[in-house]
């Protein structure tokens, strides 16, 4: 049986406060640091890794995620309209299930929590390292701390279903937030400077987030023969996926041009063409390693990899754990 933790409250009171403690306690053991940062290391039968929490201003909070757990890992949360979350996954996977939706946070995508009431379950597989970044605290702290600046605060987050796809990590709008980000996740030396980097870096994230919330980008309305066209494609990369076509040819066997087909397709399945292929190439091949005792050379072939070097690399970049390793995990 998997145990549930649990997540609670208002951020910044006394009840969230006491479930984040009794949680970080129930798997890790914490080291405090001199400038506001608490490194929790794993508990060795939990797994391996550490989260590290560095506290700022107006209640706001930098969390740092290297982890893997050794066995299936599940987080209730439950938290009121005033939530604020900002999260950019660098390398594998986690899932997320709310009442009405179900989604994954993978590598590269960016997450930002709508401005309303949060109920769900987070889970992460055993085996698979999570990297990730977090900016956590409330909405009405964010737009204080964009005061204290002279800047103006933050956009409408928009209709429910966009917010909805933006917490999910489907949308493009907030991509560019990812590289300040990735930046604060990289950053680990201890010096003086550091707190003024990590706020220098917060500071772009959110004038990133704010640009992606104010654009209003034009999606292409799509014809009923060019969205049936479009929804051909990722079984047509299927089909030849030991020798995929260009976009241009792509885009010739569906009767369009590329342009029309990149964009189409982004509006359908909210990635690009390729991206979109090489997930579900590697969600195939991550069931053949859990339910075929298939050589790793001859799933990698299977799903469209030329070498077992390069699906390795690629499965790694997109689980968090080798082929090898995600396998063991879970026999």
């Amino acid at each position: 049986m998997v145990h549930t933790h649990q997540l609670c409250g208002q951020t910044g009171s006394a009840e969230a406060e006491e479930s984040q403690s009794a949680y970080l306690s129930s798997i890790a053991c914490a080291e405090p640091g001199h400038d506001g940062t608490v490194r929790h290391q794993l508990r060795p039968e939990i797994g391996d890794g550490t989260i590290e929490v560095t506290t700022l201003r107006r209640g706001l909070s930098l969390v740092r995620y290297d982890v893997e757990f050794s066995r299936t890992h599940r987080l209730a949360y439950r938290f009121p309209g005033d939530h604020f979350e900002l999260e950019h996954c660098l390398d594998g996977r986690m899932r997320i299930r709310e009442s009405g939706s179900t989604g994954e946070m993978r590598a590269s995508a960016v997450s930002l929590s709508p401005r309303g009431a949060l109920d769900g379950v987070v889970e992460y597989e055993p085996g698979e390292r999570y990297r990730a970044v977090s900016v956590t605290g409330t909405w009405t702290g964010v737009e204080s701390y964009l005061r204290d600046l002279g800047a103006y605060s933050l956009p409408a987050i928009g209709p429910e279903p966009v917010a909805r796809e933006r917490y999910l990590g489907r949308s493009t709008a907030l991509l560019p937030a990812a590289d300040p980000l990735r930046e604060i996740f990289a950053q680990r030396r201890d010096s003086a400077g550091r707190l003024l980097f990590l706020e220098s870096r917060l500071l772009a994230a959110l004038a990133a987030v704010t640009d992606g919330l104010a654009a209003k980008p034009a999606e292409p309305e799509l014809a009923a023969h060019e969205a049936a066209a479009l929804r051909r494609v990722p079984d047509l990369l299927w089909q030849h996926r030991h020798d995929p076509p260009t976009l241009a040819q792509l885009a010739r066997m569906s009767a369009m041009s590329v342009r029309r087909l990149t964009t189409g397709f982004r509006a359908l399945y909210g990635i690009p063409v390729m991206e979109h292929h090489r997930r579900r190439c590697l969600d195939r091949a991550a069931t053949l390693l859990v339910e075929t005792d298939w050589p790793i050379a001859r799933i990698a072939s299977e799903v469209g990899y030329a070498s077992a070097s390069n699906f390795g690399y690629a499965f790694r970049r997109d689980r968090g754990s080798s082929p090898a390793r995600f396998r063991r995990a879970r026999t």
